[in-house]
């Protein structure tokens, strides 16, 4: 990496953890070669501030493993011990949590113990690395629990996941953590030393394995899944054939990408592809310290103030599959697709052959015929108001991930449109929703019914995308009709209105440290409700009935809407219908 004039410092000390490795196509490069440099920082000099809470739960399961693994604590006592001694409060669905997790990895422990050949926990993490002086660096870490034979023949990683194993056994993470195992040797003075000291002091090496063994443990449905375990020639041959080109382009950098990274980036204050667009959020002070936020942080915020903490804490939410969420997922691939196709082509009828004769062969992800068969009317509907017809249209980006900082709020604003794209030269922004029935949503309340709607205009009028004009559609489409909604990011009366909208839905999430519970009957589907001391238990399958929405709780549809919803029905609505996916983070 060629150090960018924002940051100082010695680029030449690289610690690089090998989760870092799973990070996807297209996220910031710039970001995650300037992380695996700690002796770099912004010129910049900007005070640190940290959450008043707790936002590390893994933190504190790890706290209560070893005090159960190495000083023989009973688990349901150090649980209690920790969360009563930690420093920041932890949230109620937190410790609900973190005590469910440290259960469940202990029973999945003594299996694997035994499946391991006796393996016991070892209290000194390992790390490979190069040193020729304290200023000259490179290591490679894992952060997870580590395990050994007695006769030191057999080494096992385990990485903790939230939920579920998710990890491959040829995945770049994967081979690199089966790498320190096979190579690494045993830091002195414990996890504290891999990130504050350079060079780490090791203990003298013992005997080489002959095992190595990579396990990934889910905290929450408690399932296991080895995926490594072979001799350490095969792993050393596997890191230095295909993850260190890997490892070796991360810490190249390259490319800036805005989006969720930017928050914790030493790059953010003075980098040039970041937005800033102070007062985009209406917020007197600063807050608390530096947060994200996100139409959908919005949408929990205002069912439940928990569910929104919760979610923001990632603990594993219940995944809902419904017909609606599934009909969804499959309209807005299949528009992805064809919207990304060379040459801005419009949809037309051709693109949608019979359900029952017709090839289904396309770019997009697989779906079966039933499928298509759901999704095929409401995209016969979108042909009419395809967003490619019309003018002169260019520079077509199907579902771009966003990102803008408001200085004045101190928060990062991520944003996911449908669709950008230009007419004319001039730059539209489209949001699309699908539903069984009419949802209520005119012109007149859409701003406030649709949020993402409104942020659209804010991030448009603040000049986001440079000109500060620009249009803002909402695409409705339902099995028999289409239509679009447009505002005109350049009316000073849309931007006032959606001022309002905005600000309104962030300024009590942006003062409050508590996030309590309101519990009601939209407990049914909340997706951590089973974290929550506080959720409402009563009710059964029985459809929802909020504010003149009829929600079906099992499928996600809307059965029957009075034409005047309130912004709080629309919201449990869309969490049903287009659930946050549960993207793990990477540690």
């Amino acid at each position: 990496m060629t150090l960018p004039p924002e940051l100082v410092g010695n680029p030449a000390i690289v610690r690089l953890s090998a989760s870092m490795l799973d990070r996807r196509e297209g996220d910031c490069r710039d970001f995650a070669a300037a992380k695996a440099r700690p002796d770099v920082r912004s010129q910049i000099f900007e005070r640190r501030r940290f959450a008043p809470w707790e936002d590390f739960p893994l933190g504190l399961v790890m706290q209560v493993l070893d005090a159960v693994e190495f000083d023989g604590a009973d688990v349901d006592a150090a649980v209690t011990r920790a969360l009563e001694d930690n420093r920041d409060p932890v949230h109620p669905g937190a410790a609900r949590w973190i005590r469910h997790a440290c259960h469940t990895y202990l029973e999945t422990a003594d299996s694997l113990a035994a499946e391991g050949g006796g393996l016991r926990p070892e209290r000194h993490p390992r790390i490979v690395q190069r040193s020729g002086s304290p200023a000259e660096m490179r290591a490679l870490t894992a952060w997870g629990r580590w395990y050994g034979s007695p006769d030191g023949a057999v080494v096992e990683f385990r990485r903790m996941r939230l939920r579920r194993p998710l990890g491959r056994a040829d995945g770049p993470a994967t081979l690199a953590m089966a790498y320190v195992a096979a190579a690494g040797d045993r830091a002195v003075g414990g996890t504290q030393d891999l990130y504050r000291t350079v060079p780490v002091p090791v203990r003298e090496p013992g005997a080489s394995p002959r095992r190595v063994r990579v396990v990934e443990v889910g905290l929450t449905d408690g399932a296991a899944a080895v995926l490594v375990d072979t001799a350490p020639q095969q792993v050393r041959h596997a890191y230095l054939s295909s993850v260190r080109p890997v490892a070796a382009g991360l810490l190249a950098g390259g490319h800036r990408t805005p989006g969720g990274d930017c928050a914790d980036c030493k790059l953010r204050a003075s980098c040039g592809t970041l937005p800033r667009t102070p007062g985009l959020l209406g917020l007197p002070d600063r807050g608390t310290h530096r947060r994200t936020w996100s139409i959908t942080t919005a949408r929990q915020y205002q069912i439940c103030p928990a569910q929104a903490h919760m979610r923001d804490l990632r603990l594993p939410a219940e995944e809902a599959e419904s017909t609606a969420v599934r009909r969804g997922l499959i309209v807005h691939q299949w528009l992805e697709a064809a919207h990304g196709r060379p040459g801005a082509r419009p949809c037309a009828p051709e693109d949608l052959p019979d359900p029952e004769t017709g090839d289904l062969t396309w770019d997009g992800p697989p779906m079966s015929r039933d499928e298509y068969r759901r999704a095929r009317p409401y995209l016969l509907q979108h042909l009419r108001v395809c967003p490619l017809l019309g003018g002169e249209v260019t520079h077509v980006v199907p579902e771009p991930r966003l990102a803008a900082y408001d200085p004045d709020a101190d928060v990062l604003v991520v944003a996911n449109p449908d669709l950008l794209r230009r007419v004319d030269g001039r730059l539209v922004y489209r949001e699309q929703k699908t539903s069984a029935a009419e949802r209520g949503i005119t012109a007149e309340n859409a701003l406030e019914m649709v949020p993402q709607l409104a942020l659209a205009v804010c991030l448009i009028a603040d000049g986001a995308f440079g000109d500060p004009s620009g249009s803002v559609e909402l695409e409705q489409l339902t099995p028999v009709s289409g239509e679009v909604v447009t505002f005109d990011a350049a009316d000073p009366a849309v931007v006032a209105t959606a001022r309002a909208v905005v600000s309104g839905r962030t300024r009590a999430w942006h003062r409050d440290v508590a996030f309590g519970a309101t519990p009601g009957p939209w407990c049914r589907v909340c997706p951590v409700t089973r974290w929550c001391p506080d959720a409402s238990r009563s009710g059964d399958g029985a459809p929802l009935v909020l504010d003149g929405l009829v929600i079906d709780p099992a499928t996600g549809e809307i059965l029957e809407s009075s034409g005047r919803p309130s912004s709080h029905a629309e919201a449990v609505a869309e969490a049903i219908a287009a659930p946050e996916i549960d993207d793990e983070p990477p540690f």
